[in-house]
């Protein structure tokens, strides 16, 4: 008679996975026999989930019976408002300094991961926590994402504008990063260091954001180095405050121009100039800014939501 154990490996993962994932206590799965143990039991940490900073306090050093603990493919971290302050990027950094992965999932010092997922405050007090955000050194991700925890129609901060220089910094070092996508962000007055070259990236979405700096942006754009990257969503952002004008694609094209003809008066330019034409294709053929939500009084009030020009 065959039994659940005789079916092919590659399946038992995958019912084994769900098994896992739905059960309310996935230990009970981990204790059935030896071999349901060697399958199973680095499922769980497969997909890191962390809704509290207690949770990322009582993350083991080592799995059970083991000297290391299991590589993780994905951390996500979503912690409400009030836990702002609280010192997160400090536990975050506990964790994985003290976590003992196996040592073909580390290199160079950094956990490399599929994805890192931040749903959280940032905040602008050493005291309550690290503004240098160092936890972010000891990884290095395909997929990064750092939005807010307030509902999408809810305009609101979330990385502030002293921890955006820190950011950016922290992604010259991801040697792996593709796809990059930030929401609820202040830029800072300090643009230096903004939009460095980073040759991996495929896409970027930048989303609810204030004091864009289009100059940095658009030399981004258009930077040899970064020509991996095909698609630029730029969602709700703003060149100033959101009381201020969007940021539209001709802002960007303008720039473009600019950086390509140096300081020659835009009104003496010609669209098809051969300084810039090819970066202005460039531009319109990867960029999108999109109006998504409306104010109901005031401010740059897109004509309809969807693309700006």
């Amino acid at each position: 008679m065959t039994s659940l154990l005789d079916l092919p490996t590659e399946l038992l993962i995958q019912i084994f996975d769900a098994a896992v994932a739905t059960h309310p206590c996935p230990g009970h799965i981990l204790v059935l026999n030896k071999l349901i143990y060697r399958i199973a039991s680095p499922l769980p940490y497969r997909h890191l989930h962390f809704s509290s900073l207690f949770s990322i306090a009582c993350f083991p050093s080592t799995s059970w019976g083991l000297d290391t603990v299991h590589k993780p493919s994905t951390i996500t971290i979503e912690l409400a408002g009030g836990e702002v302050g609280k010192g997160v990027f400090r536990q975050l950094s506990r964790l994985l300094g003290r976590a003992r992965f196996p040592r073909d999932a580390v290199r160079s010092n950094r956990l490399e991961l599929d994805s890192l997922r931040l749903c959280l405050h940032s905040t602008s007090d050493s005291e309550k926590d690290d503004r240098n955000l160092f936890a972010l050194d000891l990884v290095n991700p395909q997929s990064f994402k750092w939005t807010g925890p307030d509902p999408a129609h809810h305009f609101s901060i979330a990385i502030v504008a002293t921890a955006v220089n820190v950011l950016f910094k922290r992604f010259q070092s991801w040697t792996r990063l593709q796809d990059l996508h930030l929401s609820n962000i202040s830029f800072p007055k300090d643009i230096e260091g903004l939009f460095p070259p980073l040759p991996t990236l495929r896409s970027l979405y930048l989303g609810q954001a204030t004091l864009v700096p289009v100059v940095p942006l658009a030399r981004a754009l258009i930077d040899p180095q970064m020509g991996a990257l095909t698609t630029v969503r730029l969602v709700d952002c703003y060149v100033e405050s959101i009381w201020g004008p969007r940021l539209r694609r001709r802002d960007l094209e303008r720039a473009v121009t600019r950086l390509c003809t140096g300081n020659t008066p835009l009104a003496n330019l010609e669209r098809d100039d051969a300084r810039s034409a090819p970066a202005l294709h460039r531009v319109g053929a990867i960029v999108r800014c999109e109006a998504r939500t409306e104010r109901i009084i005031g401010g740059d009030r897109a004509e309809r939501t969807g693309d700006l020009e």
